[in-house]
């Protein structure tokens, strides 16, 4: 079954997506999803990088990876929200990218995405936030998340 671009939009259009009714599109959604975290407007590209964490998918990561890589913090965030839905090596791939943002939500979400089984590289920049942030509580969530890589 092929899905179309509309089917994607109408399943992200609603202001309260049914993700896991969204996810069911399956993997023939992705090149869809890519398309719209690199060109829609921030709140479609966000909803469309979040859906495709919830994919099940070995190419979930490259829509996930481009929606971090965005220059809008909105699409950012979702994408930190989305891999934490995503095995422990994509996940690392992206966190990596997002742990040290400029901005602040961005790396909180990263923070509270962390789980155990993420790279050693993921670990550092995790200690690194928990020891060097300006913002007590950027310190705080990254020391519970080095707690919850264990």
């Amino acid at each position: 079954m092929s899905v179309t671009m509309e089917e994607v939009r109408a399943a992200l259009d609603p202001d309260e997506v049914d993700y896991p009714e969204a996810s069911r599109l399956g993997p023939e959604a992705l090149p869809h999803l890519l398309t719209l975290v690199r060109e829609a407007e921030p709140g479609l590209a966000a909803k469309a990088a979040y859906l495709a964490g919830a994919i099940d998918s070995a190419q979930s990561e490259e829509v996930v990876a481009a929606a971090a890589a965005n220059d809008d913090a909105r699409v950012r965030v979702a994408a930190a929200e989305a891999a934490a839905m995503l095995p422990p090596e994509s996940a690392s791939r992206v966190l990596g990218s997002l742990m040290l943002d400029d901005d602040q939500g961005v790396q909180k979400l990263s923070l509270r995405s962390v789980s155990t089984g993420l790279s050693a590289e993921v670990r550092d920049k995790v200690a690194e936030v928990s020891e060097g942030a300006p913002d007590p509580g950027l310190r705080k969530l990254a020391a519970e998340a080095l707690g919850r890589m264990r």
